[in-house]
């Protein structure tokens, strides 16, 4: 999709542009904020677009492609050896849940933009049980199960889990809204494994279900296996999910 977003440029380049994305999402996992860096080779005597013309170009190709859940919000020229995924130095993921609704029954505002929950949470067990995933862990139990996703280091720091108290999007103006609670479940690291952050938020949430104990956090970090994550808790669908913000040094960003 991306390729074809830039197939605006081609005028002006000798050859379609290699794109390479920071973070990947599952289907239904929104990004607030993802990242990409694009090689653009010009043609001879082509001069180099402006960034503002770039991002005016590329979003009316969007639209003309009949996309409108995408935008390019910002470019900027970087260095030749800039990579915009092994550069990152953190992603932060948001998950969404409402506490004591059925799903089928959240208003539109929240409907596929947060996970409904029928019984009312233990914000205070599940902030508890967030502590014990700081710091650095092996989070094989934390894996998917798919055996194509196992190259990957499940040694990750987790440097925030957060568990707070949130409100509806539209809880101003949609009377629906507003007795609802609305928790927002944090995530912070370098790099996450494959579904790692759906399948720790189902065993938060298990754990302010009452079926859980907080402390069962460590017992399943130490365990080291796929097979030890728990039947009483389900990985969280993706439409909770939201990639929020990648982090960079700004001194990796300047081109001179």
């Amino acid at each position: 999709m991306f390729v074809d977003a830039f197939s605006c440029l081609d005028y002006k380049l000798a050859e379609p542009p290699n794109i390479h994305v920071s973070s990947r999402t599952d289907s239904g996992v929104h990004a607030l904020c993802n990242t990409a860096h694009a090689d653009l080779i010009y043609g001879e005597n082509q001069e180099q677009l402006d960034p503002d013309a770039i991002v005016h170009a590329i979003n009316r190709n969007i639209t003309q492609m009949g996309r409108s859940d995408i935008r390019l919000m910002n470019c900027r020229p970087v260095p030749p050896t800039f990579n915009s995924r092994h550069q990152a130095l953190g992603r932060t993921y948001l998950y969404r849940v409402v506490s004591g609704c059925y799903h089928s029954r959240l208003p539109i505002a929240e409907f596929d933009r947060s996970w409904g929950v029928m019984e009312r949470l233990d914000i205070e067990a599940m902030q508890e049980a967030a502590k014990h995933f700081l710091g650095t862990h092996d989070f094989t139990t934390f894996r998917n199960k798919s055996p194509d996703t196992w190259t990957k280091d499940p040694i990750k720091t987790m440097k925030a889990v957060e568990v707070r108290r949130a409100s509806c999007f539209l809880k101003e103006h949609d009377p629906f809204c507003r007795d609802l609670e609305v928790l927002e479940l944090i995530f912070k690291s370098r790099s996450f494994l494959y579904r790692q952050v759906r399948r720790m938020t189902g065993l938060l949430v298990a754990i302010g279900r009452g079926k859980l104990e907080p402390k069962e956090v460590c017992t399943l970090l130490a365990a080291r296996k796929i097979t030890a994550f728990p039947k009483n808790a389900q990985v969280a669908p993706a439409h909770g999910l939201y990639l929020c913000n990648i982090e960079y040094n700004e001194k990796d960003l300047i081109y001179d």
